[in-house]
């Protein structure tokens, strides 16, 4: 008998619930076009957790103020509190949409969590909250080959649907005349940084690409991209 065959996933990760409300709009759309389960992932990040359990640690404001004493009890206790929040959100959000939806909490870094588990043709996003009204793109990262059609087909749906325009990032002699050239990961994020996307659809081989917490930082809104196929080395 033929094994069943599994179907995609689009998996959502965050460390924060307003990371991952910021994203689900997004990881929704994508779920629906790809015809995939959305499954959402809270990282309790073990760099927080660290941070957390040093003596006298503490949060600060926005104005720099220090607010609360932080242990590693009360970190605890609010990734348990956003990781609640984050899979109702998401529950009744695919509900809404008609896609099955699962959801679970993991410990260690969000940049590498999301691959664990994660297999051949399944699409990952990093959660990242971004007002959407200080956007002015969609992003599409393209490698030294065009982007697959399917990638360029979401990445030109996002921007249908964000009402914002398709900016696509590309090497030297790829893409037309609006396209932004990189040469090499450093450039990339020099690029990035001058724009406010409101996605970004990473569609070049990860081995082309910086390594993903900068690429993130540097995107300061949701990342989108393939998983790794579970043997592969790139």
């Amino acid at each position: 008998m033929t094994p069943e065959t599994r179907r995609a996933r689009v998996i959502l990760g965050a460390t924060c619930y307003v990371d991952a409300e910021g994203a689900i709009r997004v990881a929704v759309e994508v779920a629906r076009q790809m015809g995939a389960d959305l499954h959402g992932v809270l990282v309790t990040d073990e760099a927080i957790m660290a941070a957390a359990s040093t003596p006298r640690a503490r949060s600060i404001g926005f104005t720099g103020a220090q607010v609360l004493e932080v242990t590693a009890a009360r970190m605890q206790a609010a990734f348990r509190a956003d990781a609640r929040r984050f899979e109702r959100r998401l529950q009744r959000a695919a509900q809404a949409a008609s896609l099955a939806a699962a959801f679970r909490q993991m410990h260690g870094r969000l940049v590498t969590a999301l691959d664990q588990g994660a297999g051949a043709g399944d699409v990952l996003i990093y959660g990242f909250s971004r007002d959407p009204g200080s956007t002015d793109c969609v992003a599409l990262i393209a490698g030294a080959l065009p982007p697959a059609s399917g990638l360029a087909a979401l990445a030109a749906r996002l921007a249908q649907e964000a009402g914002k325009p398709l900016l696509t990032f590309a090497p030297p002699g790829i893409g037309g005349p609006d396209t932004v050239t990189w040469e090499g990961p450093d450039a990339l994020l020099a690029r990035l940084e001058r724009h406010r996307p409101a996605a970004v659809i990473a569609a070049a081989p990860r081995s082309d690409l910086p390594p993903l917490a900068r690429l993130l930082d540097a995107a300061r809104c949701p990342l989108i991209l393939q998983a790794h196929a579970p043997d592969s080395d790139s």
